[in-house]
């Protein structure tokens, strides 16, 4: 997995305004934010899809914070999980990121994309 995931990964304080939030994603080209509790451990969730979702129904972000809009919870895999058990458990519940954890402290995200390209390689 540690070969695959995207590491240094950016995470959110739950606190945090969606608008802020947005922008941070549309200046990164970030698909998916993890959402942090105080004590630094993967609360929740957000995605280009979440964001969508959300705008789709004319909901006026001003003011609203990560937790409000978040998925949650949030799937969470440990390091040492197979990149085919990763692609099971996105099947499984329908995602395209899994948050890679450590004592529920975030340590990096696979996309469905990580997963692909890794396939591809090896088709090689």
């Amino acid at each position: 997995m540690n070969d695959i995931m995207s590491k240094g990964v950016t995470a959110v304080p739950m606190t945090l305004e969606v608008e802020k939030i947005e922008k941070i994603m549309c200046d990164h080209e970030i698909h998916c934010l993890p959402v942090i509790d105080n004590d630094g451990k993967c609360f929740g969730v957000i995605s280009c899809s979440d964001l969508v979702y959300w705008r789709s129904r004319n909901i006026n972000f001003g003011g609203m914070t990560a937790w409000e809009i978040c998925t949650n919870p949030v799937i969470q895999i440990n390091p040492s999980v197979t990149v085919d058990e990763a692609a099971e458990y996105m099947l499984a519940s329908g995602v395209h990121h899994l948050i890679v954890t450590i004592n529920e402290g975030v340590v990096g995200i696979i996309s469905s994309m990580d997963i692909i390209k890794n396939n591809l390689k090896k088709l090689k």
